[in-house]
């Protein structure tokens, strides 16, 4: 496949990156085609969590009412009455913004692979810090308690420089802004993720499980990702076997039928598979958060199966004292 320099309806892409998927193939008004509609993997799973999320924290109150109700003011209430009617509404705003975000971030990867605009990729790039930000105080607020009023301010103000910087500034400024931000709260986020594999996975089958297939689909993608990105016009034979030159030299004058290989990396569009993978692995590793955030506050949470068995969702089993 030939590289197509053609402009389309948003005509030249101003990015500071363009990814391997030739432009305007597809759709003269959609200038990666692939790239930008598999970035809905990330809308759809961010706003099914979200609604399973709304459903849940109305089945949690209903449940805290209903243990009020039935609980009697007297010395003989056990103690899973009086840890059930003294708990508290549950708090999972925090836990709703998380997946929303992923959500934004889904959006924004659309509209910038759609069109390659600098502003565009703006708005693909900084939702993401957004993101690891909310992941970020959820894991920190769960391993090591509520924190003061400073810490979630901070983390705010971080968002707005970083930012401010992007937008207004190029070059080396505002790349250097984003990824030594980004860079570091990733794998901050990441180990602490894995702090809470290690604490929850005996007790926990279910944090166990979700966590292995969330951060081997994650590293799955970020394998992807890299091979899109550094070997776009490599051959895929060679990317694993380099034949010697008098092999390719034996082939010559028979129209090259038995040694060129026309399939490169590029006709793969792993930049696209790159999205769902990371959105899969991205939504079962923020659903371990989710999980540990929930034990955190007092619960038994568990995870069902729903849409066909495909999509994890947290479902609560009952307090940790009933």
């Amino acid at each position: 496949m030939e590289v197509n320099d053609w402009n389309g309806y948003w005509g030249p892409a101003t990015s500071s990156i363009d990814w391997c998927e030739d432009n305007y193939v597809v759709s003269y008004y959609i200038a990666e085609f692939f790239n930008a509609f598999s970035s809905f993997a990330m809308i759809i799973l961010g706003e099914a969590a979200c609604y399973s999320i709304s459903r849940l924290q109305s089945t949690m109150e209903r449940r805290i009412l209903q243990d009020k109700r039935i609980s009697t003011p007297t010395a003989s209430t056990t103690s899973a009455g009086s840890m059930s009617s003294s708990m508290s509404p549950p708090n999972l705003f925090r836990f709703k913004l998380a997946f929303r975000t992923i959500t934004v971030v889904g959006i924004g990867s659309f509209l910038f692979h759609a069109t390659l605009l600098h502003h565009m990729q703006m708005l693909d790039e900084l939702p993401m810090l957004y993101s690891v930000l909310v992941l970020f105080f959820c894991l920190v607020e769960s391993r090591y308690g509520r924190q003061p009023i400073w810490f979630p301010r901070l983390l705010a103000g971080v968002g707005v420089v970083v930012t401010a910087l992007v937008v207004l500034t190029e070059g080396n400024t505002q790349f250097y802004s984003f990824h030594l931000t980004f860079g570091p709260l990733e794998v901050a986020t990441l180990f602490l993720v894995f702090r809470v594999y290690q604490a929850r996975k005996a007790q926990y089958p279910d944090v166990k499980r979700v966590f292995e297939a969330g951060i081997g689909l994650y590293a799955f993608a970020v394998a992807v990702w890299s091979v899109d990105l550094n070997f776009c016009e490599r051959s895929l034979v060679s990317l694993v076997y380099s034949p010697p030159p008098h092999h390719h030299e034996q082939g010559h004058g028979h129209g090259g039928s038995a040694t060129s290989d026309p399939w490169i990396v590029k006709d793969l569009i792993l930049h696209a598979w790159w999205h769902i993978f990371v959105s899969m692995g991205l939504y079962l590793l923020s659903t371990v958060i989710m999980l540990d955030g929930l034990i955190v506050q007092g619960w038994n949470p568990k995870i069902e199966m729903k849409a066909g068995g495909w999509l994890p969702v947290v479902q609560i089993v009952s307090t940790k004292e009933d």
